[in-house]
């Protein structure tokens, strides 16, 4: 497989840069897939694996990561990549991870199922004509593959109209599962364990006709969160698909976690799995070097038309440094435009001699399961907050998340849930909040883990939205200190004014 261009620097599309220097001027760090610095041996892990990807056996690579240090930024660099060379015949799935569904096996086939529908269609009528290709496909019917013998003769019948076959793709994706449909054709129901060897042929059909795909499942910290046993539930699934690796042609699985799972963690919950991909393993490190951030610099100088003096930069950054490479674009964007430094939360916390008290409080919080469900308990200690300050907390709406405060012609809008997947119905939200607030600014607070920014929020007419990243717990209990230590508030309140970048 060609890689020719593989890493090259990839266009900005010219309707982003805007939005890209509102997330900056407001020292968010925004999606910059557009070229990735550094990461030499991640980078030459990649495109062999790539090369090989139309090659006789299935791929992997399973990606770890300390959290913000770009493993997202690489899947959508291959994603933008190969829509830039369509030509190629490379087309990159990203998802992220359903914590509602996983097995591996089930969530490619949906993928599948959704994206190449047409495709398979279209190769089922013309592999029909000459079917001697077809066992090749199924392992010859061999080992679990006699499971669904009957299922793929009755897929490749001549006289299968477009709908008929369609249906029969439905009942081996799982999307069409109850016996009558089965009984339509006079087949065994398939089980989900027989879908495997399904996403096998699946597979192997799209390959044949030279359409290949690069899986590129993101953060499964995410399903580790929520469950031990769905965890183990996916890798158990993974394992599964990685034993049949051998019986797909071509094709390449790109799995990413955070460092919080890292390969020990893999090896304790399913070293079945581990033992399997363990040298597939490969890891994105931090920008230490001084040519990657001297390159990152100049990268970012470039694309936000700066034109400062590169190593007037570099020595300004080196003074402060970075604990990941997003905080390095951060830190690195700020110096370009000039922006203040704000003190970090804990700076600021040590300077008023609150470190202790604030510990004091968290612990007790902690005590007292008040992070529980805290969407509904944020709200009672931030009304205290705003009546102190004289301000109108009946337009505070707890349900809706909302205060508007009409003095200052300001909607405040807290979102406390991190999953992506909810994100959609956010956006609306925050839509909704323009269309009934005509020229009030707009402040989201959104947690920093959701990494919001005004280029995924895409709500670019409306010049008036601030975006305002938070940890809800810190907050929180900043609230709490504050409503429990009167003689501590007026502290707190700057505190809390530089906190939410003097929003309140």
């Amino acid at each position: 497989m060609d890689t020719n261009h593989l890493w090259e620097k990839l266009p900005l599309p010219d309707n982003r840069l805007a939005t890209f220097k509102k997330d900056i001027s407001e020292g968010k760090v925004p999606e910059l897939p557009f070229y990735i610095i550094g990461q030499l041996d991640l980078k030459k892990t990649v495109k062999e694996r790539i090369e090989q990807i139309d090659s006789a056996r299935m791929i992997t690579n399973l990606i770890i990561a300390e959290y913000g240090n770009g493993k997202t930024n690489l899947l959508k660099y291959l994603e933008l990549f190969y829509k830039t060379y369509p030509e190629l015949g490379v087309s990159v799935q990203y998802s992220r991870a359903d914590v509602e569904r996983t097995d591996l096996v089930l969530f490619l086939l949906k993928i599948v199922q959704d994206k190449y529908l047409p495709d398979l269609i279209n190769i089922v009528k013309l592999l029909r004509q000459t079917t001697d290709a077809i066992p090749g496909m199924v392992n010859n019917y061999e080992s679990n593959f006699r499971e669904i013998k009957d299922y793929t003769q009755e897929l490749f019948k001549q006289e299968h109209s477009d709908e008929v076959i369609t249906e029969l793709l439905y009942l081996g994706t799982g999307r069409l599962y109850n016996k009558r449909y089965f009984d339509k054709f006079n087949l065994e129901q398939l089980k989900d364990f027989n879908r495997r060897e399904i996403l096998v042929l699946f597979l192997n059909l799209l390959s044949n006709h030279s359409k290949y795909i690069i899986f590129a499942i993101d953060e499964i910290e995410k399903i580790r969160e929520k469950s031990k046993i769905r965890f183990n539930h996916f890798l158990t699934s993974y394992r599964e698909l990685v034993d049949l690796f051998n019986q797909i042609k071509g094709h390449y699985l790109l799995v990413s976690f955070t460092d919080s799972v890292g390969s020990s963690e893999i090896s304790k919950a399913n070293d079945a799995l581990y033992t399997r991909i363990k040298n597939d393993i490969v890891n994105i490190e931090a920008l230490k070097a001084k040519d990657d951030i001297i390159e990152l610099i100049e990268y970012l100088n470039e694309l936000f038309e700066t034109k400062k003096v590169v190593s007037d930069i570099y020595s300004s950054f080196i003074k402060k440094g970075a604990t990941n490479n997003r905080v390095a674009i951060q830190e690195i964007s700020k110096l370009l435009y000039e922006q203040e430094l704000y003190e970090s939360f804990e700076t600021q916390l040590e300077k008023a001699k609150l470190t202790s008290l604030f510990e004091q409080t968290k612990a007790k919080l902690e005590n007292d399961e008040a992070f529980k469900n805290l969407h509904r308990k944020f709200f009672d200690p931030f009304e205290y907050y705003i009546d102190s300050l004289a301000l109108d907390s009946g337009a505070l709406n707890k349900q809706e998340r909302t205060f508007v405060d009409v003095r200052s012609e300001k909607v405040h809008y807290f979102i406390f849930n991190t999953y992506l997947e909810d994100f959609d119905n956010e956006r609306i939200r925050v839509s909704n909040l323009i269309t009934e607030n005509p020229d009030f600014d707009i402040v989201v607070y959104a947690p920093v883990k959701l990494e919001l920014t005004h280029s995924r929020l895409n709500l670019n007419s409306y010049d008036k939205l601030e975006i305002v990243d938070f940890d809800p717990r810190i907050l929180f209990i900043l609230f709490v200190m504050y409503k429990e230590n009167y003689d501590y508030q007026l502290s707190l309140s700057d505190i809390i004014t530089k906190y939410t970048r003097n929003k309140l």
